[in-house]
C-alpha cells in the first residue's frame, strides 16, 4: 500500500466513524442526518480512492468511477448540511434541487466515461486519467458550489450569536481545509507535477469538526461523548485489572487452589471496590481535560438556594449574587442593574470585576424595550449586530465587560437586569450555561421583589416604632418636666435671692470684690443646674429622632443603657420601681445601628416597668461571652403564662388592657434586633417575673452560637 492509498483508508475510517456516531445519537434530527450524508459522500470518495490506489490495472477504472461519484456527491451534501445548519433549508430548497439535478447529470456522465479518458502513468505515482472538456466544466461547477456554501457561511456569521459564531468558524475552517486537501488531486489530471500529498487534510477536516462537537456543541452531543469516554475508561481499567489478576492468579494461586476460576476471585472483588471511585475519577478527568473549565452546576444551585436566596437585605442579596456568580461560574465580571421607580431608570446596584462606571438605562431605552418585549436574554455581540443600543450603551458594555444580559422577569414586571462578563477561560457561554442562568434569574427576580417588600415592611415598622416612641415621649413628659423644672427652679431661686438681698441692703457692707465673688458663686450654680436641664432635653431630643438605618461597628452597649435608663428612671421611681445595674466593665463594642439599639433597650426596659404593678425591681445586666455581648433585662413582675409566651413576638398580640397597647411593640423589637444581626429570647415564670435576653455580635467578628 502506497502513501496515497493510506490517506484514502484513513479518511474513509474517520469519516464513516464520526458520521455514524453523530447520526446514532438522534436519527430523526435533520442536522445530524445532513452531517451523516456529508460524511458518507466523503467516505465514498475516500474508499474509492483507497481501492483505486491499491488495485490492479483491470479493476482500477471501476474504483475510480466510485471515487468520482463520491467527489460529485460531496458538494450537494455539503450545501445541504450548510443550509440545514444555518436554518436556510426552506429558502434554499429550489437552488439545492437544481444543484442536485446537475450533479446527477455529472454522475451519469462519469458512469458513461464522458468525464475522462486514457488512464496513464503520471510522475511515477500511478495511473491517472486525462480530463475531457465536460470535466473542465464540472470542475468550474465544483468550485462554484464550494464558493456558494462559503458565501452563506460568511454572510450569516455576523448575524448569529456568539456560540453559533464559534461553531460556524470551526466548520468553515474545517471545510476549507477539507476542500483544499481534496482539491490537490486536480493538478495531476491536467499534467501538473503537484502530487496530492495533502489529501490527508480530509482527516484534518474530520478532526476539527470532532473538536467543535466536543468543545463547542456543534452537534449537541457533549453528554454522549462524555459517557462514551467514561465507559471506555471503565472498560479498559476493569479489563486490565481482571486480566492482570487472572495472570497473577494463574501463577500464584492456581497451584494452591487447583482451580483457575477460583484464582480469579480476588480480581472480581477489586473491580467491585474501585468501580464507583474510578467512574467519578474518569468523569472529573473528562470534565477537566476534555470539557475544560466547566463549573459544577450543583455548587451554583447550592450557593443560591442555601445562601443567596435566603437573604432579605436587598443590598446584601445583590452583592452576594454577583460575587457568587463571578466566583463559581468563573466570570471576568458580573453586575446587576436595578429599576428605580422614582427616576424610571435601571441603575447599577452591585458590581464585581467591572469598572465602577456609573450609568443608567432608561425604561424606554431600546435595549430595555427589547428585553421587556421578548423576555429573552441577549449577547453583547447581538446588540451590535442588530444595532440595539447607543454609543453611551456601548461604553457601558465595555466598562462593565458585559457579554450576556439577562432580564430579571417576574410575570410582566422587570425589576432588574443581570449583566455577565465573559468567562475567564475565554470560552463562550454554552446552551447549558444559559439554561441554568435563566432558571436562576427567575428565582432571583422573586428574591429581589421579596427583599423590596421586606424593605417596605421595615420602613412601615420603623414608622410604627417612631409613632409609638413619640406617644411614649408624651407619657414621659410629666416626669421629664419635673426633672427639667428642678434644676431650672434652683437656678432661678439663686438669682432671685441675690437680687432681693441686694435690694434689702444685705450686701451693703460687702466690698466690690466680695460682691463679685458672691455673684460668681451663684453663676456657677446656675450653670451647673442649667447643664443638668440641657443634658435631659438633649437625651430626650436625641431619643425622639428617627433611626436612619446607619450601621456601625462602634456601638457601646453600656452608653446606650445609661442613656435609656436616664430617660425612664424618674418614671420608674414614681411607680416605686428600682433599676439595678449589673454591667460588667470592658464590654466589647457591637455591630448595629446605634439609634435602633437604643430603641430596643428602651422598649424592653419600659415594658419591664409596665409589667410591675406596685413596686418592684428591674435588673439590667450586660457581659461579654466569647465573641458576643449579652444583655439581660429581668423584672419582678407577674410573669407571662406559657400559652402567651409562645405568642409574645407575634404581631398584634398583647396582654395589656384594650386601648393600652397595639401589640406591635415586641414584634417590632424582634424585627429590629434581627436586622442588627442579633437575637432575642424570653424566659418567664408566673408570679416570679420575666427575663428578656439580647445577643449581639462583637464588631468585626462572625457570630457564634450562645453557650
Amino acid at each position: 500500500m502506497n502513501y496515497f492509498g493510506l490517506t484514502g483508508l484513513i479518511n474513509f475510517v474517520t469519516c464513516i466513524s464520526l458520521g455514524f456516531f453523530v447520526l446514532l445519537q438522534d436519527k430523526k434530527n435533520l442536522q445530524k442526518i445532513s452531517y451523516f450524508i456529508l460524511n458518507c459522500s466523503v467516505a465514498v470518495f475516500s474508499l474509492g480512492y483507497f481501492l483505486w490506489q491499491t488495485s490492479t490495472t483491470a479493476s482500477s477504472i471501476i474504483y475510480f468511477k466510485v471515487l468520482v461519484v463520491g467527489i460529485i456527491l460531496i458538494n450537494p451534501a455539503y450545501l445541504f448540511f450548510v443550509f440545514v445548519f444555518l436554518e436556510k433549508i426552506k429558502s434554499q430548497r429550489y437552488p439545492l434541487l437544481i444543484v442536485l439535478v446537475l450533479n446527477l447529470f455529472f454522475i451519469t456522465a462519469n458512469l458513461k466515461g464522458d468525464l475522462y479518458v486514457n488512464f496513464v502513468e503520471k510522475f511515477n505515482i500511478g495511473l491517472w486519467p486525462n480530463p475531457t472538456l465536460l470535466f473542465s466544466f464540472y470542475l468550474g461547477f465544483w468550485l462554484l458550489q464550494c464558493l456558494y456554501g462559503f458565501y452563506f457561511l460568511f454572510s450569516n456569521f455576523r448575524k448569529e450569536n456568539e456560540k453559533r459564531k464559534v461553531q460556524i468558524k470551526y466548520f468553515t475552517i474545517a471545510a476549507i481545509i477539507g476542500f483544499i486537501g481534496g482539491g490537490t488531486n486536480w493538478p495531476i489530471w491536467y499534467g501538473i507535477n503537484f502530487p496530492p500529498y495533502a489529501n490527508i487534510l480530509i482527516s484534518v477536516y474530520i478532526a476539527i469538526v470532532a473538536y467543535a462537537i466536543v468543545r463547542h456543541q456543534l452537534m449537541d452531543i457533549e453528554v454522549i461523548i462524555k459517557k462514551t469516554l467514561v465507559f471506555a475508561g471503565l472498560f479498559a481499567v476493569s479489563y486490565g485489572i481482571f486480566a492482570g489478576f487472572a495472570y497473577v492468579g494463574s501463577i500464584l494461586f492456581e497451584n494452591i487452589v487447583r482451580n483457575r476460576w477460583v484464582a480469579m476471585v480476588p480480581s472480581v472483588f477489586v473491580i467491585v471496590l474501585i468501580l464507583r471511585p474510578l467512574e467519578l475519577f474518569l468523569r472529573n478527568t473528562t470534565d477537566k481535560y476534555l470539557f475544560q473549565k466547566k463549573y459544577d452546576y450543583r455548587e451554583l444551585l447550592r450557593a443560591f438556594t442555601g445562601e443567596v436566596l435566603m437573604v432579605l437585605d436587598l443590598k446584601k442579596l445583590l452583592e452576594l449574587t454577583v460575587d457568587k456568580l463571578a466566583e463559581i461560574v468563573k466570570l471576568d465580571s458580573a453586575s446587576i442593574l436595578l429599576y428605580d421607580e422614582n427616576s424610571k431608570h435601571f441603575e447599577p446596584a452591585a458590581i464585581t470585576g467591572g469598572k465602577a462606571y456609573f450609568f443608567t438605562l432608561s425604561y424606554e431605552d431600546e435595549i430595555v424595550r427589547h428585553m421587556r418585549a421578548s423576555g429573552r436574554h441577549i449577547f453583547a455581540e447581538d446588540m451590535a449586530d442588530k444595532d440595539i443600543g447607543t454609543v453611551r450603551f456601548s461604553k457601558m458594555i465595555n466598562e462593565l465587560r458585559v457579554k450576556l444580559m439577562i432580564p430579571l422577569m417576574h410575570q410582566d414586571d422587570m425589576p432588574g437586569i443581570l449583566c455577565l462578563g465573559g468567562k475567564k477561560s475565554d470560552e463562550n457561554f454554552t446552551q447549558d450555561d444559559v439554561d441554568i442562568l435563566l432558571s436562576l434569574s427567575k428565582t432571583l427576580s422573586i428574591a429581589i421583589i421579596n427583599a423590596r417588600l421586606f424593605e417596605k415592611l421595615s420602613e412601615a415598622q420603623a414608622q410604627a416604632a417612631q409613632r409609638e416612641k413619640m406617644a411614649v415621649i408624651g407619657t414621659l413628659s410629666a416626669g421629664i418636666n419635673h426633672e427639667i423644672c428642678n434644676p431650672l427652679g434652683i437656678a432661678r431661686g439663686q438669682c432671685e435671692m441675690f437680687l432681693l438681698n441686694m435690694a434689702d441692703g444685705i450686701y451693703k457692707d460687702k466690698s466690690p470684690d466680695e460682691l463679685l465673688e458672691k455673684a460668681q458663686d451663684i453663676m456657677n450654680k446656675v450653670i451647673h443646674e442649667t447643664d443638668r436641664a440641657t443634658v435631659i432635653t438633649r437625651k430626650l431630643s436625641s431619643f425622639a429622632k428617627p433611626a436612619k438605618g446607619e450601621t456601625t461597628d462602634d456601638v457601646a452597649v453600656e452608653d446606650e443603657l445609661e442613656e435609656v435608663i436616664a430617660l425612664v428612671e424618674h418614671e420608674m421611681k414614681m411607680d416605686n420601681i428600682e433599676i439595678r445595674r449589673d454591667i460588667k466593665p470592658g464590654l466589647e463594642r457591637i455591630y448595629g445601628d446605634r439609634k435602633q439599639i437604643q430603641e430596643i433597650l428602651f422598649n424592653i426596659i419600659r415594658n419591664a416597668g409596665q409589667a410591675i404593678k406596685s413596686g418592684g425591681e428591674i435588673t439590667v445586666s450586660a457581659r461579654n461571652a466569647g465573641r458576643k455581648v449579652y444583655v439581660d433585662i429581668k423584672d419582678t413582675g407577674e410573669g407571662i403564662s406559657k400559652k402567651d409566651l409562645k405568642q409574645i413576638f407575634d404581631p398584634f398580640f398583647t396582654t395589656k388592657e384594650p386601648g393600652k397597647g397595639t401589640g406591635l411593640g415586641l414584634f417590632i423589637v424582634k424585627q429590629i434586633v434581627e436586622r442588627n444581626e442579633g437575637r432575642i429570647s424570653v424566659e418567664s415564670e408566673q408570679g416570679k417575673g420575666t427575663t428578656f435576653s439580647l445577643e449581639f455580635r462583637v464588631a468585626g467578628q462572625d457570630g457564634e452560637v450562645r453557650p
